[in-house]
């Protein structure tokens, strides 16, 4: 059985304060601030929010979106030149930057919006779970920098594990690829 590396998002802590995606773009340096312009900024993991209840009784619920590191990519699906693979080890979805020819075909195709193209390079590039710091024993910076400890990562299976014996539910919903939401 193949391993499946996880980012598990606390739906009941995330506040939607986007300190995760300022550190990734500046941990990947994403963003040239001296171009940068509204709506064209590049990013790695995005908040979405949603409303539940009725008003009066409203409930803002935030998460992250992350690359969802799929079981079945759509993306590995769409590149014709096998530029984006998916190691077997950790499960993790990469795109090798030698081999993108810029066609934006996975861009197109990828479900979550999350795969990002680079026009200066002619590139596509995406989250990999920040996997040259995890190497090292770290934490994906959007983890690690997590001002309300939303965030949790680990093997899959054991992070499932956890959140069961705590009483956590997981939100089938979202958790539909290698991310989980849980409450």
């Amino acid at each position: 059985m193949t391993k499946q590396i996880s980012i598990a998002v606390d739906l009941n802590r995330c506040i939607g304060c986007k300190t995760c995606i300022i550190a990734c773009r500046n941990n990947h340096s994403l963003v040239d601030h001296t171009k940068a312009k509204p709506d064209e900024i590049p990013y790695y993991l995005r908040v979405e929010k949603k409303l539940e209840g009725n008003f009066p009784k409203l409930k803002e619920t935030c998460y992250v979106v992350p690359c969802q590191q799929c079981k079945d990519p759509e993306c590995i699906k769409a590149c014709k030149f096998k530029a984006i693979t998916k190691d077997i080890e950790t499960g993790i979805v990469f795109i090798n930057p030698d081999k993108c020819i810029g066609c934006k075909m996975c861009v197109k195709k990828c479900p979550y919006q999350v795969i990002q193209y680079n026009k200066e390079k002619k590139k596509a590039h995406k989250c990999d779970f920040c996997y040259e710091r995890t190497l090292g024993g770290d934490k994906p910076v959007c983890v690690e920098t997590c001002m309300t400890d939303a965030l949790r990562y680990g093997d899959k299976e054991l992070i499932i594990q956890q959140l069961t014996d705590a009483g956590k539910k997981i939100d089938a919903a979202l958790s539909k690829e290698s991310v989980i939401y849980f409450r």
